[in-house]
């Protein structure tokens, strides 16, 4: 089943019921008349000249049109390549080109930043009209006739960026069967019926938030998207929107029990809540406070979800069982399985709900795998009942806020100061039980390095989220026997013993 299949069997069963709700709006979009207006831009979008197999970029905030988007895509047989608006124009640019993307869709600042990508043929304006951009709303005009193209659930239909610990972000190329396959799984999980109403306020450019939507549409149920995630008016967002479901972040949840008593925290029809990174102290504590279900589970942008408990069987403190079409195990550094118990890599068995490849990398792609096995870069290990733990990454990468980010292109731009004679960057915990960002800094000799300086040239040069919350100048950095930055222990000490300053950043 590819997901254009997948609304039009939700739209037999659930036909003009809500599927999606505007927060604050009194009208709601029926499954039918969403499923019309999606075959509509995928017919606008085909005059536009888009093939199959072609790339669409979009670089939009939270909103209905990349569901729309998502969809369209999905019925035209083309590619969704949605950007993260946070970024900037530079990164934007490599990555729009990289993929290949012949039609652009965004706002006319983001318009005017990309007008000579190389393979580009149109534009899509979203809001302000713009000359020479088709406005978005004119492709969205509803027809009863889907596309005739023939389109199977291996073709690709999503590129989403990745950082790597190279720096250099890693194009997943996943196919529908990467979204289909686990929404009917991730409906068996919740216990997902049509009277549900799903809460979405993760981003739709994240494989979270598209996985998400594709699990509303496989139960049938009704989804309310919030433009991003807010402590102090979630509960007022759930109160509004009648959300039975939402999926948090580990650091969302620490936020909610960290804050204020909400007079509609108890006053809701939220049943349940799922995610992953939350401790098991803070999911109790979340769970008592809120009388809230929390089921915790585990996956990539490669994988989607790997490991899930589910409303009937969940275990304290893991992150579930194997889903039904995931093969997984823990290994050694050999490649060899470890016994029940033992810390190893959580390593995913390649099958065809996982990417289909790290798009234009083969080389990236061979060694992204071991003897068909995908390295996650995770440890963990299983106990002798076959639920998975999560203990800490193996590879070099911090999550802030939701955001991979690789501390390797932190570091290139910081040592491209002309003051800066080498960087090590690390992830260092954050008060909500995540990961905030430390830069250590040498300054070439002789110069006046302030971290003034350093902060306004990575708010430059880097996208807001990636931008180093506390610093320290320092003389050295620790070097290993082979003399590369010992940051084992700048994370064991987190400090050289120097002034760590802690800056204001932007609210991301």
């Amino acid at each position: 089943m590819t997901l254009g299949e997948l609304l039009e069997a939700a739209v037999l069963k659930a036909g003009d019921r809500p599927f999606l709700v505007q927060i604050g709006q009194a009208n709601t979009v029926s499954y039918e008349l969403f499923n019309r207006q999606v075959n509509g831009l995928a017919h606008g979008l085909r005059a536009l000249g888009v093939l199959g197999g072609e790339s669409v970029g979009v670089v939009l905030p939270n909103g209905p049109e990349l569901l729309y988007l998502l969809f369209a895509m999905a019925k035209l047989g083309g590619v969704l390549v949605p950007l993260n608006p946070a970024l900037t124009v530079q990164e934007r640019d490599e990555l729009l080109t990289h993929a290949e993307v012949v039609v652009l869709i965004g706002d006319m600042e983001v318009l005017d930043a990309h007008q000579n990508l190389p393979r580009l043929r149109a534009q899509v304006t979203v809001g302000e009209r713009r000359s020479g951009a088709v406005p978005f709303e004119s492709l969205l005009v509803p027809s009863e006739f889907t596309p005739d193209l023939e389109v199977a659930a291996s073709d690709p239909v999503a590129l989403l960026y990745t950082s790597g610990t190279t720096g250099r972000p890693k194009g997943c190329l996943l196919s529908h069967d990467s979204y289909v396959i686990p929404a009917h799984e991730f409906v068996r999980w919740i216990e997902v019926t049509p009277e549900d109403r799903f809460m979405g306020c993760l981003p739709l450019f994240h494989m979270a938030g598209q996985s998400f939507a594709a699990s509303a549409v496989a139960g049938g149920a009704s989804i309310a998207l919030v433009s991003k995630f807010s402590g102090s008016r979630f509960w007022e967002q759930v109160h509004q929107s009648g959300a039975t479901v939402f999926r948090h972040l580990g650091e969302m949840l620490a936020l909610l029990v960290q804050s204020p008593q909400h007079p509609l925290e108890r006053s809701h029809k939220l049943r349940a809540v799922y995610g992953g990174g939350a401790r098991a102290e803070l999911l109790d504590a979340f769970q008592k406070r809120f009388g809230v279900r929390v089921v915790e589970g585990y996956g990539l942008s490669e994988t989607n979800t790997v490991l899930a408990n589910s409303i009937a069987l969940s275990k304290e403190g893991s992150i579930g069982k194997a889903a039904a079409y995931h093969e997984v195990r823990i290994a050694d550094d050999g490649g060899h399985e470890v016994a029940v118990g033992s810390v190893g890599e959580i390593q995913v068995r390649k099958n065809r709900v996982m990417m289909r490849e790290y798009f234009k990398a083969p080389e990236v792609t061979e060694r992204a795998f071991c003897e068909g096995w995908y390295l996650t870069g995770d440890l963990g290990y299983c106990d002798e009942e076959g639920y998975y733990y999560f203990v800490s990454r193996k590879k070099d990468i911090i999550r802030r806020r939701g955001e991979n980010i690789a501390p390797a292109g932190i570091e290139d731009v910081l040592n491209r100061h002309e003051q800066v004679g080498l960087s090590a960057v690390i992830g260092v915990p954050d008060r909500f039980g995540g990961e905030d960002i430390k830069a250590f800094v040498m300054p070439t000799e002789g110069s006046e390095l302030s971290v003034d300086s350093l902060l306004t040239w990575c708010r430059m040069h880097l996208a807001a989220f990636k931008v180093p919350r506390y610093w320290e100048i320092c003389e050295n950095l620790p070097r290993t026997a082979t003399n590369k930055v010992n940051k084992g222990m700048l994370r064991a000490q987190r400090t050289l013993g120097g002034v760590e300053h802690e800056v204001q950043l932007e609210r991301t």
